[in-house]
């Protein structure tokens, strides 16, 4: 934990060293345009004031969010305190709901650390046919026999069934349409920057280009947000 505070401090304390080398947030931006490489919002949404949230959108039916998932938990672990990772499954298709839903039921059972990534894996190399609340409650159930997590309120197939059909998840689910919305994302996987901007591969260029566009977006919104001298 103190290496990653380290690596964070560092990190940041070297963007402040490019801004003022640069001169101005302009230039700190370098190549990216607003209209090609990002989207502003015409619509902004409330964020916390003392961070900056950048929002994934993702699906695990999606191959490129499959390639991404490890590049932006990379990324995350080398970003400055101030900054807060989310992910909102996209609920798309019926194929996409599901999978958001077996999101938000392994949020609300507290083992996304045992179903995250085998679930990935488990649709993108092993091909196994997760099409159904009771196959994937099922999944769910074995992943967590073979890697408990402390706290889960879940563990039997019958667990994860009810969770499916919870209320809480259906409120997800709806929620995450919403924002969807808000944010005008209509692919995967794309980034929203502290609800001000969009950006996604197409936009950047690639998944590391999204990632190089976001740390430009989050200094952006840190010089919106500062107190006026």
């Amino acid at each position: 934990m103190a290496s990653q505070a380290l690596v964070k401090t560092v990190r940041r304390a070297l963007l402040g060293v490019a801004l003022a080398a640069a001169g101005s947030l302009a230039t700190a931006e370098g190549p990216f345009e607003e209209g090609t490489h990002y989207h502003r919002l015409p619509v902004p949404v409330a964020t916390a004031e003392d961070t900056v949230t950048v929002t994934e959108f993702f699906s695990y039916a999606c191959g490129h969010c499959f390639q991404f998932d490890p590049e932006l938990d990379h990324w995350a672990e080398g970003t400055a305190e101030d900054v807060v990772l989310e992910r909102v499954p996209a609920a798309f298709s019926p194929l996409y709901e599901l999978l958001a839903e077996a999101y938000y039921v392994a949020r609300a059972c507290k083992v996304l650390p045992a179903t995250h990534t085998p679930l990935f894996r488990a649709l993108h190399l092993e091909r196994q046919p997760l099409r159904s609340q009771e196959a994937i409650a099922r999944f769910f159930a074995d992943q967590v026999e073979k890697t408990p997590v402390p706290g889960a309120t879940c563990a039997t197939p019958e667990d994860f069934l009810k969770t499916f059909k919870s209320f809480g998840v259906r409120s997800a689910i709806n929620q995450s349409k919403s924002r969807a919305k808000a944010y005008q994302a209509r692919g995967v996987p794309a980034l929203i920057i502290d609800g001000a901007f969009r950006t996604d591969g197409q936009s950047a260029g690639s998944n590391e280009g999204m990632l190089q566009v976001a740390d430009a977006l989050i200094e952006k919104r840190r010089a919106e947000k500062a107190p006026a001298p």
